[in-house]
């Protein structure tokens, strides 16, 4: 699996909804990388899907972009929040689907992951085989809702047009359009919408912080 994934999405989402409990005061903060030459690359920050397509990629760095509409900032990484428009063309290797967040529409890709899904499904049935022993029913059972959320993450299959979706992704450059590469999502169909409005506060902040510090 990647060394980006599922663990990063949960904490994002911490981020997103606990801390806004402990300390509403609090702004939405990532800390950058620094690179040999001096440069700052953020991982994992909330974009517009407007800005990521407006983004370019550094040259003779791989993966790494610059997000124009917010001064020069650099990124690999990044978390969107939109309403599924439709499907792509879904091939071997990865299902697609349009997103769109009210700025812009984008098409993004989620790899299939058939090694991932079948040591997942593995693991569930050993759980549901050990749920019938005697003193292991507890632990069968949290395994059982433990491997069912982590094959929710990956298996791109489950969504539909007209959800919603969390995404962590890398975007892509490829014959002169942008495109996120997906490393794990989470469809989001609560009522609600704790979520998407937790998401916007936090895409507000790091704007604003952006802007603040362009200013200085």
């Amino acid at each position: 699996m990647s060394s980006q994934s599922n663990v990063d999405l949960e904490e994002q989402l911490d981020n997103f909804i606990i801390r806004k409990t402990k300390d509403a005061r609090k702004p939405f903060e990532t800390a950058p990388l620094i690179a040999q030459n001096g440069q700052k690359i953020y991982n994992e920050i909330p974009l517009l899907v407007g800005d990521i397509l407006n983004s370019s990629l550094v040259p003779n760095d791989a993966g790494v972009f610059t997000a124009h509409n917010l001064g020069t900032l650099s990124y690999r990484t990044c978390l969107v929040y939109g309403f599924v428009a439709g499907r792509g063309v879904h091939n071997k290797s990865f299902h697609k689907y349009i997103i769109d967040d009210g700025s812009e529409t984008m098409e993004i890709s989620i790899p299939l992951r058939p090694k991932e899904r079948k040591l997942i499904t593995t693991l569930h049935n050993e759980a549901s085989v050990m749920s019938t022993t005697v003193g292991c029913e507890n632990i069968a059972l949290i395994l059982q809702r433990l491997l069912s959320k982590a094959m929710a993450y990956i298996d791109g299959s489950t969504i539909l047009p007209g959800s919603n979706i969390l995404l962590l992704g890398r975007p892509k450059l490829f014959r002169g359009q942008i495109s996120l590469d997906v490393i794990s999502f989470l469809i989001d169909n609560e009522r609600s919408r704790k979520l998407e409005l937790a998401y916007n506060d936090c895409l507000i902040e790091f704007y604003q912080s952006q802007n603040n510090s362009e200013k200085k």
